[in-house]
């Protein structure tokens, strides 16, 4: 289908699905990175772990 374009690589699957829209897909990476990561004293290697974690109870596999 030649109206949808491949997101960058780096970019995880669950936003490329946004990729039709980018001005939506940077104001939700924007979102979710001010939310998620640096707002605490942990540093990034835990709230990755945690984040981890989480998402294995919740059966995310993202």
């Amino acid at each position: 289908m030649s109206w949808i374009r491949e997101a960058d690589a780096a970019v995880p699957s669950v936003m490329k699905c946004m990729s039709i829209n980018p001005e939506l897909m940077a104001a939700v990476q924007n979102l979710n990175h001010k939310a998620t990561f640096g707002a605490s004293a942990l540093t990034r290697t835990q709230e990755e772990a945690i984040a981890t974690v989480v998402s294995l109870v919740n059966r995310c596999r993202y």
